[in-house]
């Protein structure tokens, strides 16, 4: 094969696996390199075998892309050298970096290069992180940690995919993602405490607005205001308490409310907790009771008439 044709073809196979790049230098017509592309359940596994080369993702490439997407790379043999975000991050045996498609970046291939990457949608992962956060890529700690399991499990993954059932694709995606979110945690840099607290208001604000759905959770105000989980349940750690727990408190508060108003007198305790969302007069006596030393019967006796 002559020298331009084995680069389009290198420049092709690197297009295919990881999005637009560019070969920066034509490759010789002896340049050798392999690589292995499968796809379970919106996750792409590629395992890379090339000789020394140089590439780069232009801004003007990052458009092409279908959809922005997240690579995880461990490097099993050789040396490569990247250039991103604005940093020189150099790659042995061993190590570990996460990167984002969303940014202009440089290799260099040092050395005869052996690696496996993971290539998913970066929405899979940004939904499980805080909104409005950002990742310009990193290199993990491989040795220790988090960084040690994830490594492991990228090396897994390419060695045993091919054994899996279609019923472990969706598990082993679903730890995937967690190990990944895991690795990442403290890596991203987190949006204004401002920010974050207008979303808390929002959410309070609705919740207020729906106490009286009994379907009412934590789940189900994420997917109202358009969040995930966990970022609801990031949001109300900020204020030191779990979402379910500010939705039970509020409930609590209005049910209190009521069987000391006269206007709800003949109302029962029954009715009054089934109005605020308690569809177990038991359960609702029981929490009554530890959050406000008294039963609800005995504290709507003890109310002034």
């Amino acid at each position: 094969m002559c020298r331009s044709d084995t680069t389009d073809a290198w420049q092709s196979a690197l297009n295919d696996n990881y999005g637009h790049w560019q070969v920066t230098q034509s490759v010789g017509a002896q340049f050798a390199a392999s690589t292995r592309n499968r796809d379970f359940n919106g996750v792409r596994v590629v395992e890379c075998v090339c000789d020394p080369c140089t590439g780069r993702r232009l801004p003007q490439f990052i458009d092409r892309d279908p959809q922005p997407y997240i690579g995880v790379q461990i490097t099993k043999a050789g040396r490569e050298r990247f250039h991103l975000g604005g940093e020189d991050i150099s790659l042995g045996a061993g190590d570990l970096v996460i990167w984002t498609s969303t940014q202009a970046a440089e290799f260099t291939v040092m050395e005869r290069l052996h690696k496996v990457s993971l290539v998913l949608p970066w929405s899979d992962i940004q939904e499980r992180l805080p909104r409005g956060t950002r990742f310009n890529g990193t290199v993990i700690d491989s040795r220790v940690g988090i960084g040690a399991v994830l490594y492991s499990h990228v090396d897994s993954l390419a060695r045993q995919l091919d054994l899996f059932t279609q019923t472990d694709h969706a598990a082993v995606r679903r730890a995937t993602l967690e190990l990944l979110t895991a690795a990442m945690s403290h890596r991203v840099e987190a949006p204004q405490r401002g920010l974050a607290m207008r979303y808390l208001k929002q959410l309070q604000d609705y919740i207020l607005a729906n106490l009286q759905d009994e379907q009412l959770s934590p789940t189900t105000v994420a997917t109202a205001n358009n969040m995930s989980p966990r970022y609801v349940h990031m949001l109300f750690a900020q204020i030191g308490v779990s979402a379910s727990s500010w939705i039970r408190q509020q409930r609590l508060e209005r049910c209190r409310d009521d069987l000391r108003s006269r206007t709800y007198r003949d109302c029962s305790v029954a009715e009054i907790a089934y109005t605020w969302g308690f569809a177990d007069p038991s359960h609702f006596t029981r929490i009554f009771k530890q959050q406000f030393g008294v039963g609800p019967r005995a504290y709507r006796e003890a109310q002034p008439r």
